[in-house]
């Protein structure tokens, strides 16, 4: 039940953020994140705690030594796409390119490791929420940009 609470309240303030038009935060949609995989994984308190540690040290590491890095080799080339050495762009199709399987082989580790302490099934329904979360999300976005585009 408390659960159930705590979903609704952070969508709701998920849904605000949207409508405001601001970037959200890595800390903000981690705890969205949080929230939704929590719904729909079955743990109980102690479960929580421990896969919340394990879940977030990976996806703090995946943020800052992946995620993070793409956004920034991309949005150093998008302005420049067209005028740059074949060179240069082979350079970032490759510095991508390591940055995605480094992140695969984290979450890789991470599910390992989840998995010393977690059934399978528990964590196949994590991956099956992590796949939903993110259809949401971009649907969430894709509305509130048709919707800033109408106004």
């Amino acid at each position: 039940m408390m659960n159930k609470l705590l979903t609704i309240v952070l969508l709701l303030n998920l849904s605000i953020g949207f409508g405001q038009n601001k970037k959200m935060s890595f800390e903000r949609l981690k705890a969205f994140k949080m929230s939704y995989i929590t719904e729909k994984v079955d743990l109980d308190e102690n479960q929580e705690s421990v896969f919340w540690e394990i879940y977030g040290e990976y996806e703090k590491k995946i943020y800052e030594k992946c995620r993070k890095k793409i956004r920034e080799v991309r949005k150093k080339y998008l302005l420049t796409v067209d005028s740059i050495t074949n060179e240069e762009a082979f350079e970032a199709i490759k510095q991508i390119n390591d940055l995605e399987h480094l992140a695969i082989k984290l979450e890789e580790e991470r599910d390992f490791k989840l998995l010393e302490k977690f059934s399978p099934n528990t964590i196949l329904k994590v991956h099956h929420a992590e796949y939903h979360f993110n259809r949401d999300m971009l649907n969430r976005m894709k509305k509130n940009k048709t919707k800033a585009k109408e106004e």
